[in-house]
């Protein structure tokens, strides 16, 4: 038994050698260079395009043997820009064995070694790639059909190190594709299609594979038809799914999801060509988007932005100098397409902690000019809502007009988002903006902007914590409210900041104010957005009733510098006087006529500083103080000055 199993085996490899030796022979026989003018036939006859082979075909042996035909370039359409559609330094085939030796090829992989690959569409949307006699109508006037892939046979395409430029006839622009490798397989046209992509959209670094539906349903308009890849963009996983259909020049994408780093966008898209761009409409939802890696997203979805936006995308890696990043931003893309659609995003994460949730926003995208009437979110516990226009011209700066209207929004959120991390009981907040600016970047915007931002924050208790005097705001704080480090909590009457815009400046005149149950203090001086530096002066003003036990209080306090690292001075002079000043109300445990006179707090208050700083009212003036009775004594001050310093110092 074992002995006739040897022996059948070794007849079968006999025979398989034997079939081996017979079919190298055959294959050798063959000259491959007979294939030139066959396959030049078969692809002009499928494709209506010129096909040269310039560098001959070359037979490489094997159990699948390989076509190598060097130099190959196939004719663009007649009415294309570019002189070839298709140059390759070389394409490899794959054939199958047996057809061979009746010297017929069946293609089983297409391999594209180097090549550059120019696809285009003219101003009526015809595409180069619709082949059988290129975007020519029919005589009857009926649109061209493309030829059916059955006509070459090949299931696997593959493409090594090439490039690729789409340029779009309606509008002129180029999409720039680097390829480091691309591979399509499918069993059959009736299988699915395997994908994989390894290269560069407009710099943007893409790896991807994955899964499309067959090419025969994709050929004969079988929909929908699905797409489903994933792997990287720019280093951040990505993932693409969606299904595909065209009616009338028009694609539809539904059921999208498109994943990119923490980000996800889900909904429906159709793109309608015809116009002089492709008008893009949208209905999208995001649970969450992170700002930080939305120019990255806007890169990813719309590839076909201009070089400029591509620069601005380059200079993004530059840190920036200035605390509104002049950077610029990726505004170019807004003239690549025109759009119409909603969104609604969960939460969009900004630098830091910040957030701003349930937003909800339509818009409308055209000529560049991008118009949100109506803008919707909630933030900081309250609510905001907006407009906004921002329009790019073909040429000069982007303008930019922006109206937010913030009711009740939280105080210590609102702190945390400058840096200021202190408990917060109360506080509600609003805040308006109407401002209009021009340029690039945030920094272009703020040095440009004219108009009005306003600030104004109800009853707080703020804890006191430990001072950091490597913060410019506590010391501040410790200079201009004396009340700081003794007391545990500060109870805020209201706070109010008015900031009248023109071209970036804002010159403030008592616009900034503050109301403790204990203090007031009025600022007035300029903040520069163009070159980021203030010079702010603020006048701390003890309240009527308040016993004076501190050892200081300025009369004066400057804050200026950079926005990076503002200064705080005290007025020498100023803390020299203030000094007898508080020394002469510590005699009598609280404000006497002598601490009216010399502090400069009326007995009858006046309007408090954030009214003024509103403009409801008046700055109060020194003779609203009862005229004659702290001005009989001529010289009770000295004296009394004299006294208070005395027990200032314990003496």
């Amino acid at each position: 038994m074992r002995r006739t199993s040897l022996i059948i085996l070794a007849t079968a490899g006999g025979l398989v050698a034997l079939l081996l030796i017979a079919v190298a022979i055959a294959i050798w026989r063959v000259d491959p260079n007979d294939f030139v003018a066959p396959i030049q036939a078969r692809i002009k006859e499928a494709t209506g395009r010129d096909v040269a082979i310039r560098g001959g075909v070359d037979l490489k042996l094997s159990l699948t043997p390989k076509l190598v035909a060097r130099d190959v370039t196939v004719a663009n359409a007649a009415w294309g820009t570019a002189p070839q559609m298709l140059a390759a330094k070389q394409v490899e085939i794959e054939v199958a064995l047996v057809p061979l030796l009746s010297k017929r090829f069946e293609v089983i992989r297409l391999d594209l070694v180097e090549p550059t690959i120019a696809l285009e569409t003219d101003r009526q949307g015809h595409g180069n790639w619709e082949f059988g006699g290129g975007a020519t109508p029919s005589p009857t006037g009926a649109q061209p059909v493309a030829a059916s892939p059955a006509a070459f046979g090949v299931g696997n395409v593959a493409v090594t190190r090439g490039t690729l430029t789409y340029r779009d006839g309606k509008s002129g622009q180029i999409t720039r594709v680097a390829i480091d490798g691309l591979a399509l397989s499918a069993r059959n046209a009736q299988s699915p299609v395997n994908a994989e992509f390894r290269g560069t959209i407009d710099n943007v670094a893409i790896s991807l594979t994955g899964n499309l539906g067959p090419l025969e349903s994709l050929v004969q308009r079988k929909w929908p038809y699905p797409v489903a890849l994933s792997g990287e963009i720019e280093g951040q996983k990505a993932n693409v799914a969606a299904k595909l259909r065209m009616e009338q020049g028009i694609v539809h994408v539904d059921d999208l999801t498109l994943a990119l780093g923490p980000n996800t966008l889900t909904g429906t898209l159709t793109v309608t060509t015809g116009g002089a761009r492709p008008l893009y409409t949208l209905k999208l939802t995001a649970p969450v988007l992170v700002l930080s890696d939305a120019p990255l997203a806007v890169a990813a979805v719309a590839p076909a932005a201009t070089t400029v936006a591509n620069k601005a995308a380059t200079a993004t890696s530059q840190p920036s100098r200035y605390v509104f990043s002049d950077r610029p931003l990726p505004l170019a893309v807004l003239r690549s397409i025109d759009a119409v659609g909603d969104v609604s995003i969960g939460r969009l994460k900004l630098d830091g902690p910040r957030e701003i949730t349930g937003i909800e926003a339509s818009f409308t995208l055209k000529d560049g000019r991008l118009d949100a009437p109506k803008v919707k979110a909630a933030a900081s516990g309250g609510t905001l809502d907006g407009r906004v226009t921002l329009d790019v011209p073909a040429t000069g700066s982007p303008a930019l007009v922006l109206f937010v209207d913030g009711r009740n929004l939280d105080l210590g959120t609102e702190l945390a988002l400058l840096g200021i991390n202190r408990d917060v009981r109360g506080g509600k907040t609003a805040v308006k903006v109407d401002a209009r600016a021009r340029g690039a970047s945030l920094h272009d915007w703020m040095s440009t902007a004219n108009g009005h931002v306003t600030v104004v924050v109800g009853p707080a208790t703020m804890a006191n914590t430990k001072l950091d005097l490597d913060s410019a705001i506590d010391r501040l704080s410790k200079a201009a409210n004396p009340f700081r480090e003794k007391d545990p909590t500060t109870e805020i009457k209201c706070a109010v900041a008015k900031l009248p815009l023109t071209d970036g400046i804002a010159r403030i005149d008592r616009s900034l104010a503050l109301e403790t149950q204990k203090i007031g203090v009025s600022s007035s001086g300029t903040l520069d957005f163009r070159n980021e530096t203030l010079d702010l002066t603020f006048k701390p003003q003890l309240r009527e009733g308040i016993a004076i036990d501190i050892p200081q209080v300025a009369e004066l306090v400057r804050l200026r510098g950079t926005f990076r690292k503002p200064e705080v001075t005290v007025d020498a002079m100023a803390s020299v006087t203030t000094i007898a000043r508080i020394g002469a109300a510590v005699g009598t445990g609280g404000i006497s006529e002598l601490g009216v006179a010399l502090i400069g707090v009326p007995k009858r208050m006046g309007p408090g500083p954030c009214a003024v700083a509103l403009g409801t009212a008046a700055e109060p003036r020194g003779d609203s103080a009862p005229p004659a009775t702290a001005a009989a004594p001529a010289a009770a001050p000295a004296e009394a000055i004299g006294k208070a310093l005395g027990k200032l110092f314990s003496r």
